[in-house]
């Protein structure tokens, strides 16, 4: 073990290979596969990561290890050999998987935690207590315990003399349960398991079979909205931690795990972590520590968060499958979804694809047997679906209804309103108006950065860019003709928030999207509605997915022709999972729920099987179209994008590469090369884009083509030094 093989934090495609440094006498102890490391490199220090040892070296004037970055190896083994099969999987460099896998940790900052003791839930209190007759110090201890469960160690010595002998019983006999947490963090109460329904109980029983076996097994869970799939996540995540393992938990916002993390600490403790990028430095350190060290045995969160360092991963749990935040637009351009079944493979752990309306991909694999599919098709305590009414808005504007609303929305949200019931509408465009234009001579107000029309805000009064956040103050007059009938069209949910203020004044109105989410006031807002001191929420995807308000019992639906307008073969399937999933939203307490869809496209057959919340017909039609076409889940696509500041040259660089591609393919019908052209988004923070999509059905195939193009289009030095290329792998979105 003289020599280490690292991989050298550079991004350089050419640089894609482990470099050969000796290991000095004072660091062969010190270093293991996995261990973060300074190197010399091209006269300067940078970092790498150890991925292999040798007993010799290939290359003569070896240079040593400068030093260690820590005292245990960063990555495990099978961390590892998950980074190998994502940079082979997704055509990206293995330097940059790593990168990505590290999380930014704050190494000063030190720990503060503290002891805490509650009751375990379920207990029989007076059957406890008489129990405890014999022993009055452990009786009145517990008595208190109980009574004000969770409790501070601290506190208890300072209402009882010597406390923690009786403490130690109690949690010895099975009464109390004594942890740790963090300083600042909230103690959460723990809450004992619910009942489950029969469907319940038979999907669970399944599951249970599945993580006792501790070998790998895709499970899809399909369940309608309101079936109770959070709970049957959650049995699946007692059992597993009765099993000894650890488990990772996705969900596609940060706003739903900030909303569900209650939850999860409520019946599993504080042993369950967050994980987003949005906690800091100091709280991914210490999450980062407890998983190291054992302590933690649950984390929570977005799709990051399927790189934690468990020892003995027996679960993964992805909620809501099927949203494309799970897919990352940075480089490494990795699904998670992919990447979980990937690691549970090598793991040897569960992976459950929860979702009420799956991808397609997810679907047809379960339909193949490739996934176990376990079933939940009724509602929790037998709830009603909410009832579906679908308002032709050609007909509305006929009978001089020029509002936003419908007649009809008008009228159920009076009817709500009277009810001190609370209603959800959903328009997934943020800002007041999506474009400005004028009226003599069309000029349409777009970004100077990117081939966008840049979105009017009313809050601040500024055209702002929702792709590289230019902004500009609103033009007096047309910049091309010198009109002044320059006005803005269509419309984002700060319309609607202002026209739902007008319609209904006497009403409490929130709005949750993303303007609202990166002001902090994201969980206030969702807090508000929670506790009732909400009436209408209005809000884009943010407020379609994973949330349970059982007052909300009716659901506006803007406009529904937003998405299904897309040029993109998934629209149709998109839109139908926004209009079911938000429809979900209704009717999830004792109250029936209504939905209001409004369109101008009422005979189109995704509204109408969304209308009636019907994933198997959707599905039967969509997956004859998509093998019809030949597109996913039929075949795999690689998208090649150029990218450069000089349009004639990111033209020249995408036929070069394409033409690279032809050579190749051009005895293999089994391969379809689409394109050079445009991007949909032709120029995007002053890059260029041109893009070559490759169709095939074998994935290795396109993957090898692509990776010898580029590097042969590397070579050619006319084009190499200026411009970029971005590949996508199974693309979710080509924009």
């Amino acid at each position: 073990m003289a020599y280490a093989e690292v991989i050298v934090a550079q991004t350089n495609r050419k640089l894609d290979k482990p470099f050969t440094y000796a290991i000095p006498e004072h660091l062969r102890d010190k270093i293991s596969i996995g261990t973060r490391v300074f190197v010399p490199f091209r006269n300067k220090e940078i970092e790498g990561v150890v991925i292999d040892f040798s007993d010799t070296a290939d290359v003569e004037n070896v240079k040593e290890i400068i030093d260690i970055r820590e005292g245990v190896p960063f990555f495990t083994e099978k961390q590892l050999e998950l980074a190998r099969w994502m940079a082979k999987y997704y055509v990206c460099p293995l330097s940059v998987v790593l990168q990505s896998i590290m999380p930014s940790l704050d190494f000063t900052v030190q720990t503060r935690e503290e002891k805490a003791v509650r009751a375990v839930p379920g207990l029989d209190r007076e059957r406890v207590l008489q129990e405890l007759n014999r022993a009055p110090k452990q009786r009145d201890v517990f008595q208190y315990i109980f009574e004000h469960s969770p409790v501070l160690l601290k506190d208890l010595n300072k209402l009882f003399k010597n406390p923690s002998t009786p403490i130690k019983l109690l949690a010895k006999k099975g009464y109390v349960e004594i942890f740790s947490f963090e300083k600042d963090e909230r103690l959460v109460t723990k809450d004992p398991a619910i009942k489950l329904t029969a469907e319940q109980e038979a999907a669970s029983q399944k599951i249970e079979e599945e993580l006792h076996k501790k070998c790998y097994t895709p499970i899809l869970l399909y369940g309608v909205t309101g079936s109770g799939k959070t709970e049957i996540y959650l049995r699946a995540l007692e059992i597993n931690r009765k099993n000894g393992r650890q488990a990772i938990v996705l969900l596609p916002e940060i706003a739903l795990t900030d909303y569900m993390i209650e939850q999860f600490k409520a019946r599993l403790g504080e042993k369950v972590l967050i994980w987003h990028s949005n906690i800091t430095a100091k709280e991914k350190r210490i999450a980062w520590e407890k998983i190291r060290t054992g302590e933690a045995s649950v984390i929570v969160g977005a799709r990051s968060a399927i790189f934690a360092p468990f020892a003995d991963l027996g679960l993964i749990i992805i909620d809501e499958e099927h949203e494309t935040s799970y897919f990352q637009v940075q480089n490494p351009k990795y699904h998670a979804r992919e990447v979980a079944l990937k690691r549970g493979m090598l793991e040897s752990a569960t992976v459950i694809l929860g979702s009420a309306t799956p991808s397609l991909e997810t679907a047809f694999r379960a339909s193949k047997g490739e996934f176990l599919l376990v079933k939940l098709d009724q509602r929790v305590d037998a709830r009603p679906l909410p009832k579906v009414k679908v308002v032709d808005l050609r007909e509305e504007l006929q009978k001089g209804n020029f509002s936003i609303f419908s007649d009809l929305l008008q009228d159920k949200i009076r009817d709500r309103l009277a009810n001190r019931e609370q209603v959800i509408l959903f328009l997934n465009r943020r800002g007041y108006n999506h474009f400005f234009i004028c009226r003599d001579c069309g000029y349409n107000v777009r970004c100077k950065r990117c081939d966008i029309s840049l979105t009017y805000h009313a809050e601040s009064q500024k055209l702002k860019c929702h792709y590289c956040g230019f902004q500009q103050d609103l033009p007096d007059i047309c910049p091309q003709c010198g009109s002044k009938k320059i006005r803005g069209f269509g419309i984002g949910t700060e319309r609607v928030e202002q026209e739902c203020r007008k319609l209904f004044p006497d009403a409490r109105v929130a709005r949750l999207d993303t303007d609202v989410a990166q002001k902090g006031q994201r969980k206030y807002v969702l807090e508000e509605f929670k506790n009732g001191k909400v009436d209408i929420i209005v809000g884009t995807q943010m407020i379609a997915k994973g949330f349970d308000f059982p007052d909300v019992t009716l659901v506006g639906v803007i406009s529904a022709d937003l998405s299904l307008s897309m040029p993109d073969f998934r629209a149709r399937e998109r839109t139908f999972q926004l209009l079911t999933q938000v429809a979900g939203r209704a009717g999830r307490g004792a109250r029936p729920g209504e939905v209001i869809i409004q369109t101008f496209w009422p005979e189109n057959r995704t509204i109408l099987t969304a209308q009636k919340q019907d994933y198997s017909e959707f599905y039967q039609y969509e997956i004859l179209l998509r093998k019809e076409l030949g597109y996913p889940p039929f075949a795999h696509l690689i998208r090649i994008l150029t990218l450069g500041e000089k349009e004639e040259k990111v033209r020249e660089g995408c036929l070069s590469f394409a033409d690279l591609v032809k050579e190749k393919i051009a005895d293999n019908q089994a391969v379809t090369l689409l394109g050079p052209a445009p991007a949909p988004i032709a120029k995007l923070q002053d890059l260029y884009r041109w893009q070559i999509i490759l169709k095939g059905i074998d994935v290795n195939e396109l993957r090898r083509l692509t990776t010898e193009a580029l590097r042969k289009v590397h070579d050619l030095t006319y084009i190499a030094g200026q411009l970029r290329w971005s590949i996508d792998v199974d693309p979710v979105g080509i924009f």
